[in-house]
């Protein structure tokens, strides 16, 4: 996919990996529409991608927990550009807690979030795409979408969600020119985790290097890019699946008060990068 001029869509865009990846396009010179719900801090991105060299950008306040919002964000995009080259789900809210004193209006966010929107947001821009022959589609999992986390356990359920619903579509998709990519990031170092500390390690990654992978697979695309070292991970699940069940249970049963955080994909009560 050639990225200059390309119409390029990027939800969760306010921060973190979304604001990474729509810095990143804009070096390509693509045009650029993006949303989130803080439209201030949009508005921030918006003038760094335009300085970073983006042909033009559009920023659109956007809840993905209203369908509504969701199809007015792509309905805009085609509107302001005609096309859509590129769409990157990468809106997303966490968790952290046990599941069964998880509220209910919690649980429905997450899901509403992180699946719901993703996927009214590939049908809305689905009939452009095959109208057009052609189009990437790159869905934002995380690492938990193969290694479920003790304690996020309807994120981790959204995300092996997302990664199902990829492959599948991309199977769907085959032989119509729509590529449908999934990206799993590890623990990043972003504002998903809300009140919590931002991780550190030699594990954790910055928003700009899974931004990177974002872009290669927009121009080269292919079914998984998975961040390193977490591609060893999941070629050892099969295997050891169930002891790392049990290890990562008593870790973050003896860590879920403390400010460590989760481990790799994990998310906090208040995180969310939406």
């Amino acid at each position: 996919m050639r990225l200059k001029g390309a119409s390029v869509l990027v939800t969760g865009a306010s921060s973190g990996i979304g604001a990474a990846t729509a810095r990143q396009f804009a070096r390509a010179g693509a045009r650029l529409t993006i949303c989130a719900r803080r439209l201030d801090r949009l508005h921030d991105v918006a003038d760094q991608c335009r300085h970073a060299g983006a042909e033009a950008v559009v920023v659109r306040r956007t809840d993905m927990t209203r369908p509504a919002d969701v199809r007015a964000f792509v309905a805009g995009a085609l509107r302001d550009f005609d096309r859509v080259d590129v769409l990157v789900n990468n809106a997303g809210v966490g968790w952290r807690g046990r599941f069964m004193d998880m509220p209910e209006d919690a649980l429905r966010t997450l899901v509403e979030t992180n699946l719901t929107g993703l996927a009214l947001a590939v049908q809305a821009a689905l009939p452009a795409m095959l109208e057009a022959n052609r189009g990437v589609i790159i869905n934002v999992a995380s690492v938990v979408g193969f290694r479920a986390t003790p304690y996020s356990a309807v994120y981790s359920a959204t995300k092996h969600a997302v990664v199902g619903l990829s492959h599948a579509l991309r199977g769907e998709l085959s032989g119509t020119g729509i590529k449908v990519c999934t990206v799993y990031p590890g623990t990043t170092r972003t504002e998903f985790r809300g009140s919590l500390a931002p991780p550190e390690g030699p594990l954790v990654r910055r928003p700009e290097q899974v931004a990177r992978a974002i872009v290669r697979a927009a121009r080269w695309p292919r079914r998984d890019v998975i961040m390193f070292p977490y591609r060893v991970a999941q070629l050892v699940e099969p295997v050891l699946g169930g002891p790392l069940d049990h290890l990562l249970g008593e870790v973050r049963r003896r860590g879920l008060d403390s400010p460590a955080g989760p481990p790799p994909g994990g998310a906090s009560r208040a995180g969310g990068r939406s």
